[in-house]
């Protein structure tokens, strides 16, 4: 396996399953291609090649990579694809596990939840060359399959089990997953719960069954399984490659990550005092023609209105500014804060009506960045 930082560069003496990595930059969005390397972009996550070598990609902060590793899963827990019980496991050992077997635990103690709740049964149609008749006749396809075998039935019947498309599909992710896990706990738990799939069959067309999901009240406990089922079996990323390559790619944009656990912790700091609302819209910069929408990250609403904006940027750019100049007229904002890496310096920049703050947040220490930052809110 190879850890990495954002941008960082990735040469063939680095990887030794470079040709691979060199096809998947070509066929994706998450890395710049260069004839002499490969760059990372502005994901975090992991790649996982054919050949089953890994490479982790951590945000590019100053610290050690169990500590970046463990930020990361604390960061994904703020994800709204993530609420409830789902990748919340806090006894899991963020500085062991590299990213790939993390994503694999979650997974698991997701599908364990499923089983301890109960999986869920329903009548399946099948179709069978049986000895007795059940259900109703095949007359054609009896008559062509059976010609010469009158002691058989071609039927179509209901069966009321366990063998649904959601359950198909679970296991063999499972299946997917004892074979290329690394990790001895992982494997013992995917064992495990594959017994509890036992009279379940594995599924021959990812892609029928996938169309078959429907997601409503009574299965709803399977949202987010099948939402990492697809990521596991189908290669489907949280981003949009899909490519036709055997690589998996798990990685998420960091400006969304950033932006998640900022707005998380805003939102508890700030709930008992302002009104806090994550993507406010309803404000346009042209107000008769309802053009050019602006959606602040954040928006507080009280004794006066506040708006932060994260920005997962090294340094702020003149046009960031001009969008806060729209923001402040727009919603009669008087404070605006750019949550930014710890990596920025803190300016505050003054106007007649408003100001625009640079403020550095601590992501190791996001108690303390928010204590900080309810006293400049004040």
């Amino acid at each position: 396996m190879l850890t990495v930082r954002e941008y960082e560069k990735i040469f063939r003496d680095d990887c030794p399953h470079f040709d691979e990595l060199i096809k998947f930059a070509a066929a994706s969005e998450f890395l710049d291609l260069n004839w002499r390397y490969v760059q990372a972009k502005n994901f975090v996550g992991v790649i996982r090649l054919p050949s089953g070598f890994q490479i982790e990609i951590l945000p590019k902060l100053d610290s050690d990579e169990k500590l970046l590793r463990a930020l990361v899963v604390k960061m994904l827990r703020t994800l709204k694809n993530f609420s409830g019980k789902t990748f919340r496991n806090a006894q899991l050992d963020t500085s062991r596990l590299p990213l790939y077997e993390i994503f694999i635990r979650q997974y698991l103690d997701m599908v364990a939840e499923l089983v301890k709740r109960g999986l869920k049964s329903s009548y399946v149609g099948r179709e069978e060359n049986l000895r007795v008749v059940k259900g109703k006749l095949l007359i054609g396809r009896h008559m062509r399959i059976n010609f010469a075998h009158r002691e058989k039935f071609f039927v179509a019947f209901d069966e009321y089990g366990l063998n649904r498309p959601e359950n198909r599909l679970i296991k063999s992710t499972l299946g997917k997953l004892l074979r290329t896990t690394r990790d001895q706990e992982n494997f013992r738990l995917t064992t495990r719960l594959l017994a509890d799939f036992d009279s379940v069959d594995a599924s021959t067309n990812f892609a029928k069954d996938f169309a078959a999901v429907s997601i409503d009240r009574i299965n709803r406990a399977y949202e987010a399984v099948m939402q990492w089922t697809k990521i596991f079996l189908a290669g489907k990323s949280f981003t949009a490659f899909a490519g036709k390559s055997q690589v998996q790619a798990l990685l998420f944009p960091m400006e969304k990550l950033f932006e998640s656990f900022v707005t998380h912790h805003v939102r508890k700091t700030f709930a008992d005092s302002f009104t806090v609302t994550a993507q406010a819209g309803g404000k346009f910069l042209f107000d008769v023609s309802k053009a050019c929408k602006l959606r602040p990250d954040i928006l507080l609403t009280g004794n006066k209105i506040v708006i932060m904006d994260a920005k997962w940027k090294r340094d702020v750019p003149e046009a960031d500014m001009y969008q806060m100049f729209a923001y402040s007229q727009r919603y009669g904002a008087t404070k605006i804060f750019l949550l930014c890496p710890p990596t920025v310096d803190e300016i505050c920049y003054r106007a007649a009506d408003f100001s625009v703050t640079t403020f550095p947040v601590d992501l190791f220490d996001m108690t303390a960045s928010m204590t900080k930052l309810r006293v400049a809110v004040k």
